[in-house]
């Protein structure tokens, strides 16, 4: 994970090299930025900026967060290249990006308002506008005409199909506008009040107001994503460690500072943007030698370090530490183990012995899978929640007769972190069925309306005698009545009129820190 990260933090500091290099170059050529375009260098050294901290923060490596990186460099390249489109180089450049800048962000949109998930059709869409995105791309060296219709054509089929998709899923849509309807408000403010004024000001000069209706678009998407992705990140931990006004008052004397040797020594725009970009980049570079530094710290106690990356790095350790006890134990105690007994069937003259021997291997092997999916039920970002659900199910019942019927829409959806809760919760209440009911059928429903998950586990065998009470429930179910406690939900248990127990989990599905807890996972 660790060398992971350094990786990506190097491609955003070597973009970041390449953008100084592309800036030396344009002074070297004696190119100019006209006064109109200081909002548009503060709106792309914005998208920079946000891009490489969006990658800084990303340390778990979430792959939507990385795509939201990626997107906000693209876009921060097309528009800056597009400043210098008096040079054909430049030109030709800003706009071969375009369609992939236009892949990306229906790639990552999708990813997003999805949570990674599968639904139907992801794979012929995306398929589609990867072959429309090349083929565009290709078709701008051979004929412009053909790549400005190639591109409209991508355009108009990512539209479309995304209209569709919010037709056909209008429910997670109608979901994360109505969870997220805060950090969507405050985007709105924030980026339309000041687009506003600057419209209103600027109004009769042509050239102060050039693309930026496509600012609007950009700049108002990102900054909506962005309050929604870390609107809930308010127990990470800060890099800085002096206060907020501390911080502000340095800030504002480096900016005067700054400005002022501007002023004094007459500096060209451009010189100043080159300046000021290579200050990011050492910046960068600071940040990545800070996180090696952190993570060949010997000492992980979260009470003793003191930056972010200090403190997010020893948390990955310690995670990263039980992951590797729980794969030794099974590599050295049971798999060992399991070799060494297989080997010794082979050699064992009687056939009680062999059978015995095989029996033995049979139960340990089927026994470490159902403990592998106990502690992380595994959901496949291909198939379904439905279909991970189903395979979940199917996985416990292979050595057993009894039937399990699972009743569940085709498109429900479930955001994070209640995907995998359902499916442990599904998984656990069956599991407890199988044990102790003796049934032969055992029927689970899932449903979701109006933000309220209701999942219904009912079996057909012996049942309770006698209902019992909240305070003597066996581990299993109290635990899964803990859990169902915790997130405001509950949990009944009722006997069948036919026989059998009906156990029923009634949880309400928040979206306030559905994405917070996405990005973290």
């Amino acid at each position: 994970m660790k060398r992971k990260y350094m990786l990506r933090q190097g491609l955003m500091i070597l973009n970041q090299l390449l953008l100084i290099v592309f800036l030396c170059v344009m002074n070297t050529i004696e190119a100019t930025i006209p006064v109109e375009n200081i909002v548009h260098i503060g709106l792309l050294t914005f998208l920079f900026w946000d891009g490489y901290n969006i990658s800084g923060k990303n340390i778990r490596g979430n792959p939507v967060l990385s795509q939201f990186a990626i997107l906000l460099v693209l876009f921060g390249w097309h528009f800056g290249l597009s400043l210098f489109a008096s040079y054909s180089l430049a030109d030709i450049a800003s706009v071969v990006i375009l369609p992939v800048c236009l892949y990306q962000l229906v790639n990552f949109v999708q990813a997003f308002l999805f949570q990674g998930v599968n639904y139907k059709g992801r794979k012929i869409f995306l398929s589609g506008i990867a072959i429309l995105c090349f083929t565009a791309t290709m078709s701008f060296f051979f004929d412009r005409r053909w790549f400005y219709i190639l591109y409209n054509i991508q355009f108009l089929f990512s539209f479309v199909w995304c209209i569709a998709i919010s037709v056909v899923h209008r429910k997670r849509i109608w979901f994360i506008l109505r969870s997220q309807r805060k950090q969507l408000l405050f985007s709105v403010f924030f980026v339309l009040l000041p687009f506003m004024c600057y419209m209103t000001a600027f109004s009769r000069k042509e050239s102060y107001v050039k693309q930026m209706g496509l600012y609007l678009i950009v700049v108002l998407t990102f900054v909506t994503i962005h309050s929604i992705i870390f609107g809930a990140d308010h127990k990470q931990k800060t890099f800085f460690s002096l206060s907020r006004s501390v911080i502000a008052i340095f800030l504002f004397v480096c900016m005067t500072s700054f400005l002022l040797t501007i002023w004094l020594f007459d500096l060209p725009i451009l010189t100043v943007i080159t300046l000021i970009y290579l200050l990011v980049f050492w910046v960068l570079l600071y940040r990545l030698l800070l996180f090696w530094k952190a993570g060949k710290l010997e000492d992980n106690t979260s009470d003793e370090v003191s930056s972010f990356y200090e403190y997010t790095v020893a948390q990955i350790k310690h995670e990263e530490a039980l992951r590797k006890e729980f794969t030794n134990y099974l590599h050295d105690d049971i798999l060992q183990d399991l070799l060494s007994m297989k080997n010794l069937v082979h050699k064992a003259n009687q056939i009680e012995i062999q059978q015995l021997l095989e029996d033995t291997l049979r139960k340990l092997t089927s026994s470490i899978r159902f403990q592998m999916q106990a502690y992380h039920p595994k959901l496949l970002k291909n198939l379904t929640f439905k279909e991970n659900l189903q395979s979940v199910l199917d996985s416990i019942t292979n050595d057993s007769d009894t039937l399990v019927v699972l009743d569940c829409r085709d498109d429900i959806f479930l955001v994070e972190p209640y995907t995998m809760l359902i499916c442990r919760f599904a998984r656990e209440l069956t599991v407890n069925a199988l044990k102790h009911s003796h049934a032969v059928r055992i029927d689970v429903k899932l449903q979701q309306e109006q933000d309220m998950i209701t999942l219904q586990v009912s079996d057909n065998g012996t049942g309770f005698s006698k209902i019992p009470d909240e305070n003597i429930l066996h581990h299993g179910l109290a635990s899964i009545q803990e859990s169902v406690a915790f997130l405001n939900g509950k949990m009944t248990i009722r006997a069948n009129p036919g026989g059998g127990t009906n156990i029923n989990l009634l949880i309400p599905m928040k979206g306030e820190e559905s994405y917070a807890s996405f990005v973290g996972r």
